[in-house]
């Protein structure tokens, strides 16, 4: 006898495991620039270096880059900007991790501020949440049907999985020039940048996955006359393709993308005037494409000609429920303090994503959080030319699944798709955004799967009790395929012996059984 067997590729993550760190360091002013007077804004992005996975740990090095905007302590080119980084090198524990596991890696910054402890140094303080996964490929193979010189009688259960067709990391670059134009100013120096990624779409074609979305980028730079402040914002678009074999249309990609790192510098143009920005991104593509398929799992089988002794095993397969790609808006008025300077006219507002809390609920998916904004505008005061100031807008969300249940599981993934600001007045901004949530749900099904068997001759004296011919009376519970195999015959015989057309029988149903044998 020969099982057919259905090889079923899934992911399982095997572990997860975060925790967070509290970095506390001091940065030094840069010689060739002047003295600080005031902190307008600080920016952070975190930088993963190294993660590596141990027994029962993860290590992972990486450095935290701080960009401050500050005014300087003297009139000539009274704002301007400074770099900074903070390395760390931190180790989280998770028990089933082994070395060698493949790692998700994600950092978050939770609260970054910057303060002054003199003209020439900066005291940074900031909590960093690292969070660390394993995931793990599992095959399981299920028998689908057997083949044998006797007859077999076979009962196959229709299962729909959901099987895991490609899972890699890998990066897209996009090179863009943009050019400042001509009734603007020149750029003298780049003081603060902002690189948001709106309407990013991702589709599976033959072989390749399409990737397309906006960069919303804003700068803000000093000008060659007179030092003046200058913003400007703009939408460049891209588009582009990355090779994924065995991928084809109608796979479901669950792609999380990600600028990973990036480089703004200015040059000349044609005229000899500064105003063709250069802008270098890495964009972090972490890539996973799922095939829906359904296929019949054998899940019991006997002969009439020898006895056959299935060998079980239990297994767990991945369902998808739904791949959901929501909105929510959110439309909120933010004050200003007392303290700080009124708004002129606003420069650029940013906007980041921070869940509180998510949970499965009947019918769905509850979302908490807060939208974090960040706005630099300038002020109405002479020596104070740009302002800033952040804000917190709570929101909350519910995502419809109707099939969802406590043994789910689910990859969320949330971010500002635009963001907009209006000032009211000079103390006053109404805030509209629009937060994107993207959803995939798997539902976890467990089926007892053949793995093998064992085939012996008939048990003469068992087959000799059963008689050649009964009457028998269909009780609550019984199957047309339960009571072929507790008789010796076929599911066949009956209906022709019955003259049944139903699929099956039901309780009550009187049927003549003849026995079979070979």
């Amino acid at each position: 006898m020969e099982l057919i067997r259905k090889n079923i590729h899934m992911n399982k993550e095997k572990c997860r495991s975060q925790m967070q760190i509290t970095l506390d360091n001091d940065i030094n002013v840069p010689d060739v620039k002047p003295d600080i007077e005031a902190i307008i804004r600080e920016q952070g992005s975190i930088k993963v270096n190294e993660a590596r996975a141990g027994n029962g740990r993860v290590s992972i090095r990486g450095e935290l880059v701080v960009n401050i905007l500050y005014t300087a302590g003297t009139d000539e080119n009274k704002l301007q900007h400074m770099v900074g980084t903070i390395n760390f090198d931190e180790q989280i524990n998770a028990s089933d991790m082994c070395e060698g596991d493949n790692l998700q890696i994600n950092c978050e910054i939770d609260d970054l501020t910057a303060d002054i402890i003199n003209s020439r140094k900066i005291s940074i303080k900031s909590i960093i949440r690292l969070s660390a996964a394993a995931e793990e490929i599992v095959d399981e193979e299920a028998a689908v049907t057997a083949i044998d010189e006797n007859h077999i009688e076979q009962l196959n259960d229709i299962c729909q999985v959901t099987e895991l067709a490609l899972s890699k990391k890998d990066i897209y670059r996009i090179k863009e020039e943009i050019t400042i134009p001509a009734g603007r100013d020149s750029i003298r120096e780049i003081l603060y940048q902002d690189i948001r990624l709106e309407e990013v779409d991702t589709r599976i074609t033959e072989g390749q996955l399409s990737l397309r979305g906006d960069l919303k980028i804003f700068i803000l730079y000093s000008g060659v006359e007179g030092d003046r402040i200058n913003p400007y914002d703009t939408t460049v678009s891209f588009s582009g393709t990355i090779d994924c074999n065995g991928c084809k249309e109608g796979m479901i990609p669950n792609i999380g993308v990600s600028i990973q790192d990036k480089d703004i510098q200015f040059k000349e143009d044609e005229d000899g005037e500064d105003r063709i920005v250069d802008i270098e991104l890495v964009l972090g593509l972490d890539m996973k494409v799922y095939r829906e398929e359904e296929i019949e799992l054998l899940t019991d089988m006997y002969s009439t000609a020898c006895q056959i002794r299935p060998v079980y095993k239990d297994a767990g397969f991945d369902n998808i429920i739904i791949k959901n790609n929501g909105k929510t808006r959110v439309n909120e008025r933010i004050m200003l303090d007392d303290k700080g300077s009124s708004i002129l006219q606003m420069c650029n507002v940013a906007g980041t994503v921070r869940i509180d809390e998510e949970k499965i609920v009947p019918g769905g998916i509850m979302v908490e959080g807060i939208i974090e904004v960040k706005m630099l505008y300038f002020t109405d005061e002479d020596n104070s030319v740009i302002g800033a100031h952040k804000g917190m807008i709570p929101f909350s969300h519910f995502i419809e699944v109707k099939k969802i249940h406590e043994n789910c599981v689910y990859d969320l993934d949330t971010n500002i798709e635009q963001i907009s600001a209006l000032v009211i007045d000079g103390r006053e901004v109404e805030i509209k955004a629009s937060v994107k949530i993207d959803v995939i749900v798997f539902e976890k099904i467990n089926k007892r799967i053949i793995v093998d068997c064992k085939v012996e001759e008939n048990n003469l004296s068992k087959l000799m009790d059963i008689p050649g011919m009964t009457a028998y009376i269909v009780g609550k519970g019984d199957t047309l395929w339960s009571i072929a195999k507790e008789f010796s015959t076929t599911r066949d015989v009956i209906r022709q012996m019955n003259g049944i057309e139903a699929e099956d029988v039901k309780a009550g149903d009187k049927l003549l059984l003849v026995k079979q044998v070979g």
